[in-house]
Parts: structure tokens; sequence; C-alpha cells
């Protein structure tokens, strides 16, 4: 992900390199195209847009589902370009992305 970084340098100094970087530095050493989190609306965004978008008021259906709704985000699309830390293939073909 990082083609700046030609030699090999031991994981723990590369780590350092990296927690010490501001992300706009970090994404100067992208390989290619990425996609921020920023980007993806959040399950309960998504469900505001639809809702608004069909003139339908489903304000009682998102009340019970507001916690979890405000964290989950939904996406379609190549994984491996999405800005995140890791990719974690879960039980059950689920996947888990953690955000930076």
């Amino acid at each position: 992900m990082y083609p700046g970084n030609k030699r090999k340098k031991p994981w723990r100094e590369e780590k350092e390199r990296l927690l010490k970087m501001t992300l706009e530095e970090r994404r100067k050493e992208y390989a290619g195209d990425y996609v921020a989190l920023k980007a993806i609306p959040t399950w309960m965004e998504d469900l505001k847009s639809k809702s608004e978008s069909d003139g339908e008021s489903t304000k009682e259906d998102l009340q019970g589902k507001k916690s979890l709704s405000e964290k989950v985000s939904l996406y379609r699309g190549d994984i491996t370009l999405l800005e995140v830390d890791a990719i974690v293939n879960a039980v059950g073909g689920g996947i888990k992305a953690s955000r930076p």
C-alpha cells in the first residue's frame, strides 16, 4: 500500500513511522485510489435519505435502531480500496473493517 517504502524495515519501525504521520501524509503514500469512510453513509443516514426521498417519515422506526444504525455503514464495492486499518473476515462470511 505504501510504494515509497521500497526497502524492507522491521515491522515495528514501520508501525512507528506510520503512527507518527498525519492522515494527509499517509494518503500521499497510497498506491492508488481509496474510499474514505467519511464518504460512506451510516445505516441511519442511509435510512433518513431514503425516507426523505420517498416522502415518508420513519422517525418511529429509527428510534429503536439508533444505537446500532449510527455505528454501522453498508458498503458495496471493492473492500480493498477502503481506507481502514484492517479488514477481518468474520464467522458467517461477514466483513468487519475498523475505522482509522
